[in-house]
């Protein structure tokens, strides 16, 4: 899975809780449709555009910043939300190398010092271990000579 950083401006004229409603539809859609994970949310408030918008001649937005994790081919119902509500003002998705990077060095140094971090395991394999008389399966065949 690839690290994303996903900003937006929403339109500050909308009362607060409906500008709450739009970042939490952001994150469940993320979660949802995108098949992703939610690292990092930023509320960055009501903040000075650069320049007025041409169309709804804002000069001032709530910004938002999102770092999440997903497949870069499973973005597009996340595009799409962005192009059909009219609440959201601009958006910006960029794929944070940098951050992969650094993953990456830490995951190398560890392999390098001997230490493997596991975050995640089964609840499976914790039974197995537990109960230590569980033989692996292999399907062997021997070859007559």
């Amino acid at each position: 899975m690839r690290i994303y950083e996903l900003m937006f401006i929403t339109d500050p004229r909308l009362p607060e809780e409906q500008r709450e409603e739009g970042v939490e539809r952001v994150k469940q859609l993320i979660e949802e449709r995108v098949n992703g994970k939610v690292e990092k949310v930023d509320r960055w408030g009501i903040r000075k555009l650069a320049y007025i918008l041409p169309k709804s001649k804002l000069d001032e937005g709530d910004y938002t910043v999102i770092l999440f994790r997903a497949d870069g081919a499973d973005l597009e119902p996340l595009e799409n939300l962005f192009h059909v509500s009219p609440e959201f003002v601009r958006k910006q998705i960029v794929r944070r190398e940098d951050i992969e990077r650094e993953e990456r060095k830490k995951m190398l140094q560890h392999r390098l010092n001997g230490t493997v971090e596991i975050e995640e395991t089964t609840q499976e394999v914790e039974e197995e271990v537990i109960a230590g008389d569980v033989e692996p399966e292999f399907d062997v065949e021997e070859k007559g000579e």
